[in-house]
């Protein structure tokens, strides 16, 4: 994969194994989109007539992937989510083929013209035929403090029916047209709006309840709680009490507020893994020791940050992070094949 395309706005990139020998090309698929699912086809599509496309924009934070592929199993679970601490939000849009994905939500197929809401950050399986995308995949950043429910949207399905899903559909078909030719004034300019429409468009998902409403008018103030647990999450004496007299309410409000994620203790936590899991793939914390991390990410020891991390990863940071130099030795065993360069952008976002 070459970069082909390099303006003030947007760089791109092409990645393809379709000129490789036949016996070739799924092994290397598997390899270079490992950094994002695993994958898996059936026997006669791996050894026939595999074939793989991306073409890849990246503006600003955001990234823009055209893929075209051949009909698969895309999965991502809790080890592959602490290997390769991916955090962001992806919108699909299906202009051939479809996808049929399963969630602790239940299962879902898209219907032509809809769009489909992935979490980086959460496990999920699917199946897709063959089929031709675009990807725009958005940093966390941008998005989760303008969500009432930020981790409510792995695998969601948006109706086509829906005006504001039309309009977020065809301006990222309009983008995929216009991108190589966009100057950095605009790319900052999409950068703003295209999280903003999205997340009016999830928020609106349950319609208009008295309850949904009483959450809108009170966006800014769940936003604010947030951000302060984000803010304080390296100190090791954060907890309810301390937070409620911070942020100036109630502890049963703040409780009420983070039951959803299984409690205050349970949210910073997962924030605190979440931090640990990007650290751990840093290559600028390759000499950090596992007690620094854990004190960088706010536990009180090792011990206690080895446990958490086990529990919710089935997986030791220490292996994560020999995983993460695995990893990397095997991707340079396909070098002149197909480079790393698309992982080395995907990891690059945000």
């Amino acid at each position: 994969m070459q970069p082909d395309h390099d303006s003030a706005g947007a760089t791109s990139t092409f990645f393809t194994v379709d000129n490789l020998p036949m016996h070739e090309r799924y092994d290397v698929w598997k390899q270079a989109i490992s950094c994002l699912f695993d994958v898996d086809a059936d026997k006669n599509v791996r050894e026939n007539d595999f074939r793989t496309t991306i073409q890849s924009h990246i503006f600003g934070s955001l990234m823009l992937m055209e893929v075209t592929s051949r009909q698969q199993q895309w999965s991502r679970g809790y080890k592959q989510i602490a290997g390769n601490g991916m955090d962001h939000y992806g919108v699909a849009v299906y202009q051939n083929g479809s996808i049929e994905c399963e969630t602790s939500r239940g299962q879902g197929r898209l219907k032509p013209g809809g769009l489909l809401i992935y979490d980086l950050t959460q496990p999920f399986n699917a199946r897709t035929t063959d089929h031709q995308t675009l990807n725009l995949v958005i940093p966390r950043a941008l998005l989760e403090d303008q969500l009432q429910h930020p981790d409510d949207h792995c695998m969601r399905i948006l109706e086509p029916g829906d005006p504001m899903v039309q309009i977020i559909r065809d301006m990222i078909i309009s983008l995929q047209r216009n991108v190589r030719d966009l100057k950095h004034p605009q790319s900052q300019t999409l950068e703003k709006m295209f999280p903003t429409l999205l997340a009016n468009c999830l928020n609106a998902l349950s319609g208009e309840t008295s309850e949904i409403s009483h959450e809108r008018q009170n966006i800014m103030s769940m936003v604010r709680m947030r951000r302060y647990f984000r803010e304080n999450l390296c100190s090791p004496d954060l907890n309810p009490r301390r937070a409620a007299q911070d942020l100036g309410v109630s502890r049963s409000k703040l409780y009420n507020y983070f039951a959803p994620y299984g409690g205050v203790y349970n949210y910073v936590r997962d924030m605190r893994l979440r931090k640990a899991i990007s650290l751990l793939n840093d290559p600028l914390h390759a000499r950090s020791s596992i007690y620094d991390i854990a004190l960088e990410c706010g536990f009180s020891s090792d011990a206690s940050f080895i446990r958490a991390f086990r529990d919710k990863y089935d997986a030791t940071p220490g292996e994560v992070r020999n995983g993460a130099s695995i990893h990397a030795r095997k991707t340079q065993c396909i070098i002149g094949a197909a480079d790393t360069q698309f992982e080395k952008w995907i990891h690059g976002l945000g």
